[in-house]
């Protein structure tokens, strides 16, 4: 008799190990967004309710999008994380849009790019994987 495996269908590692990497990322921006915006924003005053309300809710926003990337790991859930891989590139593409309009550094909208182009990555091996 001939011994079968069966690979569990699943996030594929690679994706899995993007994942971890926005997770903790993201906890790091999280923080930064809420708590201390000068880390990655040198010279950003937040002494405005107007400015601590935009760099808090945007640390808030972050830290929406990690849970989704959490539970859509831990669950093993790659339709989950899909839609939420979707989700967030539609971000990262309207931020480097933002960037480009305000003015914004030209290494924030590279490294934003970058990232978007990993999650097309990962969006794309999630479809083929399905």
């Amino acid at each position: 008799m001939k011994t079968v495996t069966v690979a569990l269908p699943g996030i594929p590692r690679p994706v899995q190990i993007f994942t971890w990497l926005l997770i903790c990322a993201g906890l790091f921006f999280a923080y930064v967004f809420t708590f201390d915006p000068g880390l990655s924003f040198p010279g950003a005053k937040i002494t405005d309710y107007s400015s601590q309300l935009g760099f808090a809710s945007t640390g808030v926003r972050v830290l929406g999008s990690v849970a989704a990337l959490l539970i859509s790991v831990i669950l093993n859930k790659p339709q989950w994380l899909l839609i939420t891989l979707i989700s967030r590139l539609v971000i990262e593409l309207g931020d480097i849009v933002v960037g480009i309009v305000t003015g914004g550094t030209l290494t924030n909208n590279v490294m934003i790019g970058i990232i978007a182009l990993l999650e097309l990555w990962a969006i794309g091996k999630l479809i083929k994987e399905s």
